[in-house]
């Protein structure tokens, strides 16, 4: 092969971005044809694959749900020819969609692995909406605790049609009460999850399992931990490694915490301030009505 017929030199770019407000409701196939738009729009020579239907050469660490933002997502993607560094983070900056910001951008030095599989873990921040004395902060320190007592919290998902059970409890690393901002009348808490294939823990299961889904309430992902980095691998170290295996149950095993906060509600509705596990959003907000 001459000179001329030399392929054009790859370069495999990594970029974090945030995932805000305003886009935090699109898909995981719209948000994957949005940064496949803004790379053409940057006039970037977006590699793509060879077959019937060729798709660009880029992949993420790990989609969020619908509703969950993002400070600090990850995306690879395969240039070729190689554009500069400066001139790559021009162009995307200039063409970047409504709601989506660019953190940091990286040229690695060879062809990464996959970063779906390289998850470990993944740090949230949960955000609980309420005014001041609607919701005690003892309150939520209590079902924090309770939650963390348990070894067992079903919960139910939904692959392909069927319905199964798994295990929440041991994908939770770390959930703790941060405190009240009265100015944004925001409660927050910190929570750490295992992130690996068959075995995630997610935000919003905490949330309705803690009994808190009907308030309004923000859901962030702050940190992705990667098992390529060894800051991130030292501090996953701390916790043990859990099976799809040792989380998996049946349908209607056991009885959730969520179903036991709305019993407690029906009860004595002081347990529930402003209604939780027994009145939904949509019945409070009619209030505003009346």
């Amino acid at each position: 092969m001459n000179e001329e017929q030399a392929p054009a030199q790859r370069q495999y770019i990594r970029i974090v971005y945030g995932k805000g407000e305003a886009i935090k409701f699109i898909s995981h196939h719209d948000e994957f044809r949005l940064w496949e738009r803004t790379l053409r729009r940057a006039d970037l020579p977006l590699l793509y694959k060879q077959g019937f239907n060729p798709q660009p050469h880029m992949q993420f660490a790990s989609p969020l749900g619908v509703g969950i933002t993002g400070a600090r997502e990850l995306l690879d993607f395969t240039l070729s020819p190689a554009v500069p560094l400066p001139a790559l983070r021009q162009r995307l900056q200039a063409k970047l969609a409504p709601g989506v910001t660019l953190v940091e951008v990286e040229e690695l030095a060879e062809k990464p692995a996959s970063l779906q599989g390289l998850l470990i873990g993944a740090d949230y921040s949960i955000v609980i909406y309420a005014a001041p004395g609607e919701i005690d902060p003892a309150l939520l320190v209590q079902r924090i605790d309770e939650f963390l007592a348990e070894e067992t919290i079903w919960r139910q998902r939904e692959r392909k049609g069927a319905i199964y059970s798994y295990n929440l409890r041991p994908l939770i690393f770390d959930l703790r009460y941060t405190g009240y901002d009265a100015a944004g009348e925001e409660h927050r808490i910190f929570l750490r999850v295992q992130q690996r294939a068959g075995a995630t823990g997610r935000p919003d299961e905490v949330v309705d399992a803690l009994g808190f889904d009907d308030f309004a309430r923000t859901l962030r992902r702050d940190r992705i931990y990667l098992a390529d980095s060894a800051e991130d691998t030292a501090i996953f170290a701390a916790y043990p490694l859990i099976t799809q295996q040792q989380i998996a149950g049946r349908a209607g095993t056991g009885r959730s915490l969520r179903q036991h906060y709305q019993d407690a509600a029906r009860k004595s509705p002081a347990l529930a301030p402003g209604g939780v596990g027994s009145r939904s959003i949509n019945e409070r907000a009619g209030d505003e009505f009346v």
